[in-house]
């Protein structure tokens, strides 16, 4: 029996020893053929464009498994340039090197007998990927001439199935360069993880809609990120992008656009009053975005974009010199006719955006401020693509935000995209709130103060271009009191009261319906100074019929807006008047 298991023992220590010897002596004869194959493939994939290269590749025909060190493809220049000559090149190019690739349960036996490749896993470690971007006209022509086979076909005469369960690319170095014909431009990412599950390329699966390039999806994780912009003056960051291509979606988290120095350093560059602004949304979402028009030419088109809370901060030093440049054509529907990143969003939802407005006074030195809280709404067709404006040329947004955290403001914009004159609508209402909540940008800007005003309501239609704005506003309002404050540095808080008495009682009405019972509705005919931004001209267009609600003509505004050299007068006036009535009873008084 002994004998027996010692040559049981004896032949299976051979077979192993046969099973590996054969399987080494098979990998060494087989490797310079796979090479000549993966070469092969690589070439008639991609016409010629590209080149594998490698150092070493290690498979064993036992367990199934290989490994490649120093992987390189490369485009071939020449190649390239002959491309581009036929009207042939792509936009893309892209040169990758691996240092290790692994593979997992790969069968070079079954590619050689039945021409199908499977493989479980491949996990690239640490790739440097780089793309350069060349952007050709006539790749947007469906009339050029190319090769139109699909990857299948072009593999079909030497493979008919590739799959490939799992393919994970773990720390990522991204580069990415665009060419043009004056500036080269790039971006780098560092850290990318990618996910790419159930790739199959075979002669149903090029005809599968569900699929994305062959995959059932991939997974893209891209950790923080900041740039810089070209003045040093801003950075942009984000804490990660995420990409899913079986949902569609795209992920943006902790995405901030900031000035990168304070406040003193930024106007002391700048030299001007220019606006400094912070932007923080906390998430962006995209859905149902279209990924293979992204890829193929960074277009990006979505059917929803969703912006969940977050903060939008503007400030402005008006003590610094004003800027007048010319704002006809810069309105918001006017910029992003104007961008040069091809854009086309079905609907944007916003919800709950904080909206400040700063300013600090160059008179008073002070700074005042408005606010738009709890800002949600929706902008539906959101595009600068020509044929899709061509069928719905309006970009309309509405709004519902609270000013100063307390009126319920509700507003609908309607932007004719493709007016020369960049035409747009706009109506909404203001629901009832306390009018000291206003003083916030009123006293440090105007050195005013509302004492008391039971605002009841607002609301207005307008009609605009970029030179004029008409339309027709209404005021509700009661017990508006107005108190002038004496300027800093100077007495006379006397002079300041009577001056609050005549504004008050003289200048403004301080009710709508008035005293008389006669209601008083503003009609709005404003010509838009050249220099005025959009927004700027929004608010003096409605302050325009807020004024003409309020009874204030040109002459009583001219009143209001005194200089304290005129309040001084009044004080001068009226205080020699009472002191010679005082004097009279005086006298008086003394001769009984």
């Amino acid at each position: 029996m002994r004998s027996i298991w010692k040559w049981i023992i004896g032949a299976v220590a051979v077979l192993l020893v046969a099973a590996f010897a054969g399987s080494w002596y098979l990998s060494r004869h087989w490797k310079p053929l796979l090479y000549d194959k993966i070469r092969e493939a690589v070439i008639r994939s991609t016409d010629s464009l590209y080149r594998i290269t490698y150092d070493d590749l290690d498979f064993s025909l036992i367990t199934g498994n290989a490994s490649i060190k120093n992987l390189r493809l490369t485009p071939d220049s020449s190649v390239y340039a002959r491309l581009q000559q036929q009207q042939l090149a792509p936009d893309n190019r892209y040169d990758i090197h691996v240092a290790s690739l692994r593979i997992r349960r790969f069968h070079p036996r079954r590619m050689l007998a039945s021409q199908q490749l499977h493989i479980d896993d491949i996990i690239i470690d640490t790739p440097a990927i780089r793309v350069i971007n060349e952007y050709h006209a006539y790749n947007d022509t469906v009339a050029t001439e190319r090769d139109s086979r699909t990857l299948y076909q072009r593999i079909s005469g030497m493979l008919r199935a590739v799959g490939v369960q799992s393919l994970q690319l773990n720390n990522i170095n991204f580069r990415f360069t665009k060419k043009t014909d004056t500036t080269l431009s790039e971006m780098a990412l560092q850290h990318v993880n990618l996910t790419a599950r159930d790739i199959l390329i075979d002669s149903l699966s090029q005809f599968d809609t569900a699929r994305f390039y062959h995959t059932r999806a991939i997974d893209v994780d891209i950790p923080g990120f900041r740039w810089e912009t070209a003045d040093s003056l801003y950075f942009v960051r984000f804490d990660r992008l995420k990409v899913a291509t079986g949902d569609k979606r795209v992920v943006l988290t902790g995405l901030q656009y900031a000035p990168a120095v304070d406040r003193a350093e930024f106007y002391r560059r700048k030299k001007a009053a220019a606006e400094m602004t912070t932007i923080a949304f906390p998430t962006i979402r995209l859905e149902n975005i279209d990924l293979y028009r992204f890829v193929r030419n960074q277009k990006i088109y979505a059917g929803s974009l969703h912006i969940d809370s977050g903060v939008v901060d503007i400030l402005k030093d008006l003590r610094h010199p004003r800027i007048t440049t010319n704002k006809i054509g810069k309105s918001p529907h006017q910029l992003l006719l104007k961008m040069q990143q091809p854009l086309k969003i079905d609907s944007v939802l916003l919800r709950d955006v904080a909206i400040r407005y700063s300013e600090v006074s160059a008179k008073y030195g002070k700074t005042g401020e408005i606010s738009f809280d709890r800002t949600s709404g929706v902008l539906y067709n959101v595009t600068n693509d020509t044929l899709a404006l061509i069928q719905n040329k309006s970009l309309t947004a509405r709004f519902t935000s609270y000013l100063m955290d307390t009126g319920k403001l509700d507003v609908v914009f309607d932007f004719d995209m493709l007016d020369k004159r960049g035409a747009y609508t706009y109506k909404g209402t203001l629901g009832p709130m306390d009018g000291r909540s206003l003083n916030s940008i009123i006293t440090p800007l105007l050195n005013a103060q509302i004492t008391s005003a039971n605002i009841r309501g607002v609301s207005f239609v307008m009609q605009a271009d970029d030179y004029r704005s008409r339309g027709s506003l209404r005021f509700d309002y009661r017990n508006m009191r107005l108190n002038l404050l004496t300027p800093p540095g100077t007495e006379g808080k006397n002079s300041m009261r009577v001056a609050s008495f005549l504004a008050t009682s003289f200048v403004i009405n301080d009710s709508n319906p008035d005293a008389n019972d006669v209601y008083h509705t503003g009609t709005i005919n404003y010509r838009r100074p050249e220099t005025y931004s959009f927004f700027k001209t929004l608010w003096k267009s409605l302050l325009e019929g807020v004024k003409q609600c309020a009874g204030i003509s040109k002459e009583r505004e001219q009143r209001l807006m005194s200089t304290a050299e005129e309040v001084k007068e009044i004080k001068e006036k009226t205080g020699g008047f009472f002191r010679r009535i005082f004097k009279k009873r005086e006298s008086r008084d003394s001769e009984r």
